[in-house]
């Protein structure tokens, strides 16, 4: 009978751990970038639903509408939250925290259109 010695050799073991060991560091720096990506395209969606709020409070709102080329007027968060043109738990996913009630957006009037945009 033989005496066969089951196993694996310590170079076969360490060569298995050092493998597996830059697998997971190379799946580890792509799944960091695909989650910073994914937060970074919620913000931004975020960011255009408040705008849409604000898009929609103006087309109630004619008549508080800038009058004149340039003019502006700023809307905060808690404005369009009480009126209920947005979500009132708005979080922002870079932050991890709500957005700031005191968070602007700013409607100017330019030829004849109206631009919105965040002021933070």
């Amino acid at each position: 009978m033989k005496n066969k010695k089951l196993g694996f050799t310590l170079a076969e073991l360490l060569g298995v751990i050092v493998i597996l060991g830059v697998i997971t560091l190379i799946a580890t720096v792509g799944i960091n970038s695909s989650m910073k990506k994914s937060k970074e395209e919620l913000y931004e969606l975020q960011i255009d639903n408040i705008i849409r709020g604000a898009k929609n409070w103006a087309s109630g709102n004619v008549f508080e509408l800038p009058a004149n080329d340039g003019e502006a007027i700023y809307l905060t968060l808690q404005e369009l939250k009480a009126a209920g043109f947005v979500e009132q738990d708005i979080t922002n996913p870079l932050t991890n925290e709500l957005f700031s009630d005191q968070l602007q957006v700013k409607i100017t009037k330019v030829d004849n259109n109206y631009n919105y945009e965040i002021v933070e």
